[in-house]
């Protein structure tokens, strides 16, 4: 009976561990020193690629021309 309940207990922690997991966030890092970050589904609706997103100012427009962030990479 005590293993059964260990192995559930188990199993139920690892069941909340997957349903909360980690959430991706692109950084991006400002010359000035501050940073923004985009969530996974920002990232995927502009360009589709985090590197990518240091065209995008914070308001949501791009300029291709432009790099608002002087780097960008995943956390």
């Amino acid at each position: 009976m005590k293993r059964r309940t260990i192995i559930l207990l188990s199993l139920l922690s690892l069941l909340s561990l997957t349903m909360t997991g980690c959430r991706k966030t692109c950084t991006c890092i400002k010359n000035n020193g501050t940073s923004h970050t985009f969530t996974a589904e920002e990232v995927k609706a502009q360009n589709g690629t985090c590197q990518n997103m240091k065209y995008m100012y914070s308001d949501g427009t791009v300029n291709p021309t432009v790099s608002y962030y002087s780097v960008c990479q995943w956390d």
